[in-house]
């Protein structure tokens, strides 16, 4: 193989990627949307909750989506979703 073909191959395979962590992330922001409505929650925690809700948001439609999954998985984690 060349490198070209390499570099080809692992482009090809990072766009058809994208799209499933897409899915991913809004699966997660659907998720925290769900716990947010329906779980008890102190103030505080409630705005940490909604603001690392916003930023994965944020971050996921500026295409940075691991980056959004980072925060989703920790506000999923602070909301105990597996």
């Amino acid at each position: 193989m060349t490198v070209k073909t390499v570099f080809s191959t692992i482009a090809i395979l990072a766009a058809l990627s994208t799209p499933v962590l897409a899915d991913q992330c809004q699966d997660d922001i659907a998720q925290i949307d769900e716990a947010l409505a329906t779980e008890e929650l102190g103030p505080d925690e409630r705005a940490q909750l909604e603001d690392m809700r916003n930023q994965a948001v944020q971050l996921c439609g500026a295409g940075n989506i691991q980056e959004g999954l980072d925060v989703t998985g920790e506000a999923k984690a602070m909301l105990n979703i597996e």
